[in-house]
């Protein structure tokens, strides 16, 4: 019997071989990318002759020796009007209904994007509005691997943190049931979008949290970076000295550390771990395994641009600050490239704010840290690329790392994309910081345009250094041009005075220069977008080395730096 059940075993794999299909991308409910030639690309059998039938268009070719094919559709306008895409093989049909055409943007990052909209601050009110049957909504499955993957499964997910699962892998009408567990940031900003513009919209969700930036770059691309040497031995060497109990061992005792930390915030323990972490090369941060399994799977789909909201895990006492302001802007590079759009649109939400609030008790030791420095990476690469927008995060502080402040990033974003993307006649960018002088004992800052506070209070946010880099809690105001005729004093509302009652000779000024900092400055003819936190010296923070000896001792510096700034902060009783 067993020739019999072998050959009937080879007969069925060769009709599935036979069989046409479309990537998993292509399904009921999506959005095809307006305006733009649309790739449409699947399977079948070599030499089988595959035709696709959409809003009129009749487009054919043939499967190659290796089963792919591909076809381009012309571009069309938006359209609001369901329709049906038709893949057709041989012998199988494969048909998609309810398909618009309108805008596709993907939504990258960590978990800051991936946090369900039903547990940000209004979220419950945004679910019970999210009835947008032209918002539709898909979410990439979780993969991670050495190799690019060609298509990615349809798969309920499991998702231990939460002990739920989801629906991944196909495209969702938006209404409150399906938007629940859906990117909130993310939703909110295509929500808006799509009120303004009346265009449809696609949104596709290929966050992960725990992510670090060099998982989001293609193996290509940080190869051919020679700063990324060292990163990428580093990982080689993990691979080859992995040993999974000791890996489980490790895991359980930083998930106790974690368990204080989070009954200080008033937080759950999160699940306790019982698996080891992955191989080094199947983990999901070795360096280009995100991309592979979830940004590579969807390459040369159409779409009309991304954005990406990031920074936590390359903001801790590993960072290298000026490695990741060169990876982010190649990584920018390389996700236009992906998606063969050389001037495709991208936004940057920059890393949240979140952790100890900043005060006067502890003003010093906060500037001392990794997070700022990470912003200052993201805010650069925005000014040195084209067609990239910028939104600032500092100020949507809790103390959590997972701020549920999302709203105002969306919206923030959004009024980026529908500036610059669709014609409406809204202000986007932020006050910059462009002059600088020395004034005796104080430092003049000039910015591009008028600037306020947020909350009409005095200008808070702003530290000054001394002779020794020492920096201290500054004041401000507005430079004074004197009187008018009047007698009423008259003021540059673009400059700010600078000055500390304990610097006497000041060599450098910083504003929003924490974690999650003290800081209320804002545009003044748009007071909901913030200046963006900058320095007018050039001391960077040290990047940590490689190697698990010398890594231990740059935190143990760290730690020593930030003991002695604390000291200094509280022999010093800052009161202004």
């Amino acid at each position: 019997m067993k020739p019999i059940i072998t050959l009937i075993f080879f007969l069925f794999l060769s009709g599935l071989s036979a069989q046409v299909r479309t990537h998993h991308i292509f399904d009921n409910n999506m959005v095809l990318q307006r305006e733009k030639s649309v790739r449409i690309w699947g399977w079948a059998a070599p030499g089988e002759k595959v035709k696709v039938e959409f809003n009129g268009q009749l487009k054919t070719t043939v499967a190659s020796s290796k089963r792919e094919w591909q076809v381009y559709l012309d571009p069309m306008p938006a359209n609001r009007e369901a329709l049906d895409l038709t893949v057709s093989g041989s012998t199988t049909v494969q048909k998609f209904s309810n398909v618009l055409v309108g805008d596709v943007w993907v939504l990258g990052g960590q978990s800051n994007m991936e946090f369900d909209l039903i547990r940000i601050f209004h979220g419950d009110m945004e679910v019970a509005s999210a009835n947008f049957p032209e918002i539709r909504l898909m979410t990439i499955p979780r993969a991670a691997g050495t190799e690019a993957r060609e298509d990615f499964e349809r798969i309920n997910e499991y998702d231990s943190w939460y002990g739920r699962h989801d629906e991944k892998g196909y495209w969702f009408v938006c209404s409150p049931k399906r938007v629940e567990t859906f990117s909130g940031l993310g939703y909110v900003f295509g929500r808006r979008i799509h009120m303004a513009s009346q265009v449809p919209i696609g949104l596709i969700d290929v966050s992960r949290g725990g992510t670090t930036l060099e998982a989001w770059i293609s193996p290509k691309k940080l190869n051919e970076m020679p700063e990324n040497s060292p990163l990428l031995q580093e990982w080689t060497d993990k691979a080859e000295a992995y040993d999974p109990e000791e890996d489980l061992k490790n895991k359980i005792l930083n998930w106790e550390k974690r368990i204080l930390s989070r009954k200080k915030q008033g937080l759950e323990p999160g699940p306790k771990p019982t698996e080891p972490s992955p191989k080094a090369d199947e983990n999901y941060n070795y360096p280009g395994s995100s991309y592979n399994g979830m940004v590579a799977v969807i390459a040369g789909l159409s779409v009309k641009g991304a954005i990406f909201h990031h920074g936590y895990n390359n903001a801790l006492s590993d960072a290298r600050p000026k490695l990741y302001e060169s990876n982010f802007t190649s990584m920018i590079e390389d996700w236009r490239n992906t998606f063969r759009d050389d001037n495709m649109p991208f936004g940057i939400i920059e890393l949240s704010a979140g952790g100890m609030p900043q005060t006067m008790d502890n003003y010093e030791s906060c500037m001392m840290d990794a997070a700022s420095y990470i912003r200052e990476g993201q805010f650069n690469a925005y000014l040195k690329l084209k067609d990239v927008g910028f939104a600032s995060a500092y100020d949507q502080q809790v103390s959590w790392y997972h701020p549920q402040k999302k709203v105002e990033l969306g919206e923030r974003m959004a009024r980026w994309a529908l500036a610059t993307q669709y014609g409406l006649d809204l202000s986007w960018k932020p006050a910059l910081l462009k002059e600088v002088e020395t004034a005796d004992n104080k430092m003049i800052l000039t910015f591009d345009k008028e600037i306020r506070t947020s909350d009409d209070r005095p200008f808070d946010g702003l530290a000054m250094a001394d002779s020794i880099n020492r920096f201290f809690p500054a004041v401000a105001e507005y430079f004074s041009m004197g009187k008018d005729n009047r007698g009423r004093p008259v003021y540059d509302r673009t400059k700010l005075v600078v000055s500390s009652k304990f610097v006497a000779k000041p060599l450098a000024v910083r504003y929003a220069w924490a974690r999650n900092p003290l800081g209320n400055l804002v545009n003044s003819e748009e007071r909901i977008i913030p200046v963006p936190s900058f320095r007018t010296d050039n001391w960077d923070y040290p990047e940590a080395p490689y190697g698990k000896k010398a890594l231990d001792m740059h935190r143990k510096l760290l730690r020593k730096r930030k003991a002695e700034a604390q000291k200094h902060t509280q022999s010093r009783q800052f009161v202004m």
